[in-house]
């Protein structure tokens, strides 16, 4: 009798327990859900506003041969952040002037180095490239605009720090303006041209496409392979 009774409880514990981890399952897929729809309408919307207008690109610059790389404690010595993070989106900066900046909206989602209380923080920086008038571009040193439509707005393409697609994660090095070092207004992207990275196809690799015809002997080579060690 006595056994009857403690297999009864069992059963019921069980039960109990499958119903508690069934009713959280879908709350849990409802908000994964939620967040692939807004970063699919954030994308859409983004692309749309780019195809309305001309694009024009900068110059393209390969590697110097002077460069010679970053190590991992070369990352972590000279930023105040080595962070993953996820695009949530992308915002025209009206209007900058003589390089065009879109504000990128992320969400950290691992601190690699740094105080780890900005994990799950969102931030709002700006990057090289986005929407300008042609009197941002093509305005010579003397303050000669050289365009038959200066207030044409266009699309400044940076070959060397593409914008990263809406839902794409990142790996990028963070610094701040010394004068308010707690602020996380004040957080900037540091050499987005050799150390930032980007997921693909589960694995993260350099921004800037020059780094596709680089000396793979190079340190920054390395890093990549050790950053990609570390579980998002």
């Amino acid at each position: 009798m006595i056994r009857l009774i403690i297999l009864g409880l069992m059963v019921i514990l069980v039960g109990c327990t499958n119903q508690q981890t069934d009713n959280k399952l879908p709350h849990r897929i409802n908000i994964e859900q939620d967040t692939l729809s807004v970063l699919q309408k954030n994308r859409l919307r983004w692309h749309q506003k780019v195809k309305r207008v001309r694009v024009v690109d900068r110059k393209f610059f390969g590697i110097s041969p002077n460069y010679r790389g970053a190590t991992f404690q070369d990352l972590k010595n000279n930023n105040l952040y080595v962070v993953k993070a996820t695009v949530m989106n992308l915002k025209k900066v009206k209007w900058s002037s003589p390089m065009p900046q879109t504000k990128i909206t992320f969400k950290v989602k691992r601190v690699i180095s740094g105080n780890k209380g900005l994990e799950k923080k969102r931030l709002y920086l700006n990057f090289p490239g986005g929407f300008a008038r042609e009197r941002d571009i093509y305005t010579t040193n003397l303050g000669t605009v050289s365009t038959a439509q200066p207030d044409n707005e266009i699309f400044y393409r940076t070959p060397n720090t593409p914008l990263p697609e809406i839902g794409s994660t990142v790996i990028m090095c963070l610094r701040n303006d010394s004068s308010q070092p707690k602020s996380l207004d004040k957080l900037y992207i540091n050499d987005v041209e050799h150390t930032f990275w980007i997921k693909n196809k589960d694995k993260y690799v350099l921004n800037n496409p020059a780094f596709q015809t680089a000396d793979r002997k190079l340190n920054i080579f390395k890093l990549t392979e050790e950053l990609n060690r570390i579980k998002d």
